[in-house]
């Protein structure tokens, strides 16, 4: 649990919540970030997984009356839920289910803060080539413009972390209607880098029809998959839709 008064007052002014927008909060926890969005949103919409975090939280921020806290997983429950911008602090365990969520909802919100484990900020930031480079960094590259913006001391929290923290902001790329990512599109992505190592040809072997092979483009063929960019691989993934064995 975040613990310092001080990261928290730059973790939400790093959000740049306006008092007309709609806040999505992911892990309540203690409520100290919670008082601060309810103090400048207009909505705020705030899940807490654990019941008995739940049950004194929701004692202690009952005055809010612009607070709606639900108890739950948000990932499951609040598919239908509008919001401009979204804020957590979650487990790192649950960054990589959080960003591929996060990035199925990217065509309908403004802007997403995430406290996260400065490994993970690396791996989603990465370039092609590099050793971090996964099938996350594609998937948050090609929804977000990340920003890394300051890291947090292990103090700062308690229990402390034996990990490097960070801060980190993704902002929806310029993306009409619809996210790019569905499930499906996630999965292409997460199989193409369980090539990870061999070229590209290996997977076009395993995943396209034979009669339609031929409709990759030979230069990506002789190139390792951990060596396309993000944008070649979302091009990928909507050929490959169409031509999958």
């Amino acid at each position: 649990m975040l613990i310092s008064e001080e990261i928290a007052d730059r973790f939400v002014d790093a959000a740049e919540i306006v008092k007309e927008e709609t806040v999505l909060e992911i892990g309540t926890g203690t409520g100290m970030i919670t008082r601060r969005l309810c103090a400048i949103g207009k909505r705020v919409i705030s899940y807490e997984i654990d019941s008995q975090m739940f049950e004194k939280t929701e004692q202690s921020l009952s005055s809010y009356e612009n607070l709606e806290l639900k108890l739950g997983d948000a990932f499951n429950a609040s598919s239908e839920v509008c919001f401009d911008v979204c804020v957590t602090s979650l487990p790192y365990s649950e960054s990589l289910r959080f960003v591929k969520w996060l990035s199925m909802r990217s065509g309908g919100f403004k802007r997403c803060l995430a406290i996260v484990q400065s490994e993970f900020a690396e791996k989603i930031s990465s370039k092609p080539g590099s050793d971090s480079y996964r099938a996350v960094s594609v998937i948050a590259q090609d929804s977000f413009e990340i920003r890394r913006l300051f890291p947090i001391q292990s103090e700062e929290f308690q229990p402390p972390p034996k990990v490097l923290s960070e801060v980190v902001k993704m902002t929806p790329k310029k993306i009409p209607h619809q996210p790019f990512f569905d499930s499906k599109r996630i999965l292409l992505v997460n199989q193409l880098f369980s090539f990870r190592g061999r070229l590209l040809s290996a997977a076009v072997r395993k995943m396209v029809i034979p009669e339609r092979r031929e409709e990759i483009p030979e230069e990506l063929l002789s190139t390792r998959i951990e060596d396309l960019s993000p944008d070649q691989i979302a091009d990928l993934t909507l050929k490959i839709e169409s031509i999958m064995a």
